[in-house]
């Protein structure tokens, strides 16, 4: 129960914190020159006011309604006043004008600026005119209670965001004439069930039906040649996915979206309840998203050729178990298997060869394992050239948990918005040195590395280390033997050193040393001689040959001794 409630507690904060990135993006564009929502009047325009509406005149025979009063509830725009016609609403017109209940719109207006309506917290519904071809971005950005919206027949193009965040909304008729839809179009509409996308629109943009919580299906008309990045990013009740006859872009099989090749896997509706799936034969690609919150999921089977796994393919899959990545991978993106908080075995084909495994470099983006706190261990196989920030062995704190600040990381994303960082207790992770060893040691939280080849860099260092020691340590010998030395020994060292550096002449060179190994020589010869004479004479008296040899022994004797005898 804990662990389930953690789970929707990080879905929950994961969908918070890419809507505050969305959100940020979106006034970064609208204050974008050209889309500023400023509260500048014109030097050379006019202004004047019915008590209710303010007016800004435009030329001589038209003005645009370009305020509100704040307390109004009920409004009636009416096609002239004081002989102007009335041809437009101005951007944040009704900003904020939380009051607001009901407004009619005449045919007169042919323009309604950005954001006209943002805000309107009490807005229940609106139709607009016909003579209204163009829904601009956050018209009705955070009108909450809207809930009857009726478009104009002619209505060609909807902006960014145009019905952002009306959560109250469940129903949208899209005319047959629009032909464009911006990015984030329903953005969180959460109870928002059925919107029909009509023939003449081409292209969806990115999130269109982001955290559209209420919709159960979807059916692609056969002009759709572009689904759109994330579309259904957080449409955590969507059971079924229709493709119309015809559609040369896109196929369902098994009530999931691909390509017609079937090389793309765009979307697996996250509202289906089967606990296993098995990706199809030639599939290439996972598509950003594709898997994104199907929360009964538990297993997935991967095919020998898939070559990329998209950012949030399957983040907070909160029910999967394991996965085992094929060597044909090339890239996992960011945040892939993001918050599967069941998820406790990772499987790389080939990294338990002692080769590493074979296969082209892999990729692993930004946070692909984060808040997987199951997962106690990965075995990663060579070929892995690259992997991104805090993505293995790392999650956030649980909410009240007592945790060590020294142990937190905080990270500021370009939102604004903060998160913790953790070290998850008891990870491990198994890899070649490289990228592997490269990630642990660049992480700023502890993680455990094990490292599987024999790495020859940190061997020649710590070889080095060790050679650098031993000969510190005979130096210290030495130095300290000779300080150990006594009085006489130092004595006696010395005049050997003396002695041996008067065999050397500097001024001689080599024939100082050879004439005094010459004299050397000299003297030892003779008394050699003087030896072998007094041996040879003591034995022959001994033997009693003494007298036989006397005569031999005077004539070859000293003359001096001859002289005594």
């Amino acid at each position: 129960m804990k662990q389930n409630n953690r789970s929707m507690g990080m879905l929950r904060t994961g969908i918070a914190l890419l809507t505050s990135i969305l959100l940020t993006g979106f006034c970064a564009v609208m204050a974008a020159p050209g889309l500023v929502w400023a509260e500048e009047e014109s030097e050379s325009t006019n202004t004047f006011d019915d008590g209710t509406l303010t007016y800004t005149i435009l030329n001589n025979t038209d003005v645009a309604v370009t305020a509100c009063s704040d307390a109004a509830t009920h409004v009636s725009i009416m096609p002239k006043i004081d002989g102007y016609n009335i041809v437009s609403i101005g951007e944040e017109a009704f900003a904020q004008c939380s009051s607001l209940q009901a407004i009619t719109i005449p045919t007169s207006v042919t323009e309604i600026g950005d954001a006209a309506f943002y805000g309107c917290t009490s807005l229940t519904s609106m139709t607009i005119p016909d003579s209204v071809t163009e829904i601009p971005a956050g018209c009705f950005f955070n009108c909450t209670a809207l809930t009857d919206l009726t478009l104009g027949n002619d209505t060609v193009s909807i902006g960014d965001m145009a019905f952002g965040y009306c959560t109250s909304l469940k129903e949208v008729t899209l005319p047959e004439s629009v032909e464009t839809l911006g990015d984030q179009v329903f953005y969180y509409c959460i109870a928002l069930e059925t919107a029909e996308i009509p023939e003449n629109v081409t292209a969806l943009g990115n999130y269109t039906f982001y955290g559209c919580m209420g919709m159960t299906e979807f059916v692609i008309p056969a002009t759709l040649e572009d689904i759109g990045a994330m579309t259904f990013i957080g449409c955590q009740s969507l059971e079924t996915i229709l493709v119309q006859d015809g559609n040369p872009n896109y196929t369902v099989q098994d009530n999931t979206l691909y390509n017609t090749d079937q090389t793309i896997l765009y979307l697996y509706p996250a509202g289906r309840t089967d606990a296993g799936f098995s990706i199809p034969d030639g599939t290439l690609v996972i598509y950003a998203g594709a898997f994104f919150s199907a929360t009964h999921l538990e297993q997935v089977t991967f095919n020998d050729d898939l070559q990329y796994i998209g950012e949030m393919a399957f983040e907070f899959c909160t029910s999967l178990d394991s996965v085992t990545i094929p060597e044909t991978v090339t890239t996992i993106g960011t945040t892939a298997f993001s918050d599967c908080t069941a998820l406790s075995s990772v499987t790389f084909a080939g990294a338990d060869e002692e080769d590493g495994g074979e296969g082209d470099a892999l990729e692993i983006g930004d946070y692909a394992f984060f808040c997987c706190d199951a997962l106690s261990e990965v075995r990663l196989p060579k070929r892995v050239s690259a992997i991104g920030d805090y993505a293995f062995g790392c999650t956030s704190p649980e909410e009240d948990a007592e945790v060590d600040e020294d142990d937190v990381i905080t990270v500021n994303s370009d939102s604004g918005t903060t998160l913790e960082i953790i070290a998850v207790d008891g990870f491990v992770l198994r890899g070649f040195t490289g990228a592997a060893s490269d990630y642990v040691d660049n992480c700023e939280v502890k993680v455990n590395f094990d490292s599987i080849n024999f790495d020859w860099t940190a061997f020649l260092f710590y070889a080095g280390v060790a050679v650098v020691i031993v000969v510190v340590v005979f130096v210290a010998v030495r130095i300290v033997k000779h300080n150990m030395l006594t009085a006489e020994e130092r004595a006696r060292r010395k005049e050997l050193a003396e002695k041996q550096a008067e065999k050397v002449r500097p001024d001689d060179g080599y024939r100082g040393i050879l004439e005094e190994t010459d004299a050397e020589d000299d003297e030892a010869t003779e008394q050699v001689a003087s030896y072998e004479q007094t041996l040879t004479h003591a034995s022959l008296h001994q033997i009693g040959h003494a007298s036989a040899v006397e005569d031999d022994t005077k004539s070859a004797a000293d003359p001096e001794e001859q002289t005594k005898e």
